[in-house]
């Protein structure tokens, strides 16, 4: 790139610049090539006296490229090229509709239709395959369906690209219809329909297509790695990862993403840290899932040798990226680290914003969360979802009740952002620490979704705190346990409130009804970090502690106070060692 800025400035010292023709190889070099730089393309496009038709095309073919952080420019040069009288070709329109389709212009692209019957253009197959991926991804299959019905001449490319436009929009009968009928196939046409069945979770239809591929590429094992991860099945996707004849950054990025969204994050790690050593440069995607395995697993040294890593690589830090960051070391506990990353970084947006909102409210820095929030508005830039959940959030930990309600109710009237059930239990354990326990039971009954489980842990804990026991409905630990009939923390969660009002036979049969559902609760775990790697360290001694154990036990601590003990001790100290 500094041998490309110095012939550049050799160019511009010598006069050359004026004729466009001298600077082709050089423009097309810089918006197009990986090595190139698309804002060093534009100075020179910017130049250029009286650009040609093969300029314009360079620097939106270099803007429509899913790397360009402003694809948007692109359709502004078609504007410009139109105003200034140059004819656009056959290999204008294919970028153009690529960058609809990225942006979603409709109205744009249809335009694009038009433009292509008045030029004479309309035949073009690489422009109609454009048209119906276009077509495809704003959601208008039937439109796709008549551009490929109105084709004369069609190659495998056009095929591809309807059936691509079938399968993404979840109609997969026709596009098999389709794939059976073709002419001719190659390893794009197997990966549409792959992508189709994976698209519906259909993993095994996928698979069963991708064991019949005469010849894969990296795109078909790249499908199917990712489509497994996604279904659940990250042990089989781990294993076609292994078995990949060659890897991409793709490859890698699915790979770490699936694992962290499995909750194997120790897993997710090491592969990312197997991919380094491989040298193979990560983008942002692959960052943000190492990022949220540190995150999770409270790697703090990890996740700042990956924060050097980007310093250093001079990592472009989106909003996506510096929101990862802000979130590993807000939950590392290191919240400095956290507002250094968000006031160093000038790209930040909603995300970015939220994250730092959050990292304030797990700190107990309410005040300045909510002071942050108002800011944000301030400036223009509009909370999303995300950010409510957060500030609620903040609100609820510093008994802001009057301030938590405001927030959501303006979340429709300003913000016209409709509640979901993540802002409702928000409210609700704001009401319920804050002791407005009639409020929180009256508000969990008007709610428009039914509660979920964390609903009613709110509500139950807030029960615990302030002992307003009456309130408790003797239904709340069946309805709990009916959300989630596997999951151990509810069963305590409802044994230990009972405990706490010595309701002892309730104890006795949420105990029972844990045995008959055959829950188990893992012994309670703890994360070391040595040396960068995180150990897991188990309590396995908490499951040999059984039931005549506990009674002994209780028997020595009721003597040893003088029989003045109260049980409540027992059972705390049992689910303690049993249940955590």
């Amino acid at each position: 790139m500094a041998e490309l800025k110095q012939m550049l400035s050799l160019i511009i010292q010598t006069g050359v610049l004026n004729h466009s023709s001298s600077l082709a190889n050089l423009l097309s070099f810089s918006a197009t090539s990986e090595e190139g730089d698309l804002e060093l393309a534009s100075l020179i496009f910017a130049r250029m006296q009286k650009p040609s038709t093969f300029s314009y095309n360079v620097m939106i073919r270099g803007y429509s490229n899913e790397g360009s952080r402003s694809p948007e420019r692109a359709l502004l040069l078609y504007l410009k090229m139109r105003r200034e009288g140059t004819n656009a070709d056959n290999y204008t329109y294919p970028f153009i509709l690529k960058v609809c389709s990225l942006l979603l212009a409709l109205e744009f692209g249809r335009c694009i239709h038009g433009k292509l019957f008045s030029s004479g253009h309309h035949s073009d197959m690489h422009a109609q395959s454009a048209l119906i991926r276009f077509y495809a991804e704003c959601g208008l299959t039937e439109c796709g369906s008549q551009v490929f019905a109105e084709t004369t001449e069609r190659d495998v490319i056009l095929w591809n690209s309807i059936l691509g436009c079938y399968a993404k929009s979840g109609v997969l009968g026709m596009a098999r219809k389709l794939f059976d009928e073709m002419p001719e196939r190659n390893s794009a046409s197997y990966n549409a329909v792959i992508a189709g069945y994976v698209k519906v979770g259909d993993v095994g239809s996928a698979r069963k297509l991708f064991d019949e591929m005469p010849q894969r590429d990296v795109v078909s094992w790249n499908t199917m790695v990712v489509g497994y991860a996604r279904s659940g099945f990250v042990n089989e996707a781990h294993r076609l990862f292994c078995e990949m004849p060659c890897r991409n950054l793709s490859s890698w990025s699915g790979m770490i993403a699936g694992l962290a969204q499995s909750s194997r994050f120790e897993e997710a790690l090491d592969v990312f840290n197997e991919m380094m050593i491989e040298k193979v440069k990560p983008n942002q995607a692959t960052l943000v899932g190492a990022l949220s395995s540190c995150s999770h697993l409270g790697a703090l040294e990890q996740g700042m040798w990956i924060n050097a890593y980007i310093e250093r690589s001079r990592f472009n830090v989106d909003d996506m990226l510096c929101a990862a960051l802000i979130d590993m070391y807000s939950k590392c506990g290191l919240l400095d680290g956290a507002k250094f990353v968000f006031f160093k970084n000038r790209e930040k947006d909603v995300c970015s914003w939220s994250a730092m909102i959050c990292a304030l409210s797990m700190h107990g820095c309410c005040e300045e969360a909510i002071m942050l929030f108002e800011q944000m508005q301030n400036i223009g830039i509009r909370p999303n979802g995300i950010t409510f959940v957060s500030i609620l959030t903040a609100c609820a930990h510093a008994g802001m009740v009057k301030k938590g309600k405001e927030i959501f109710h303006g979340m429709r009237k300003i913000h016209k952002i409709e509640p979901s059930i993540e802002h409702y239990t928000c409210m609700v354990d704001l009401l319920s620490r804050a002791g407005h326990l009639e409020q929180a039971l009256n508000f969990v009954r008007t709610m428009p979704m039914a509660p979920d489980t964390f609903v009613w842990g709110s509500l139950v804990s807030g029960f615990m705190i302030h002992g307003s026991h009456h309130l408790l409905n003797e239904n709340v630990a069946e309805e709990l346990a009916r959300l989630k009939p596997k999951d151990s923390g509810t069963y305590v969660l409802m044994s230990n409130l009972y405990a706490s009002i010595d309701q002892w036979d309730d104890v006795m049969r949420l105990r029972g009804l844990m045995t008959d559902q055959g829950v188990q609760k893992n012994p309670g775990c703890s994360l070391i970090e040595v040396d960068g790697i995180v150990h897991e360290t188990w309590n396995w001694l908490a499951r040999a502690v059984d039931n005549s154990r506990q009674k002994m036990l209780g028997k020595e601590i009721d003597m040893s106070d003088g029989g003045n003990f109260s049980p409540r001790f027992i059972w705390a100290w049992a689910d303690r060692d049993v249940m955590h």
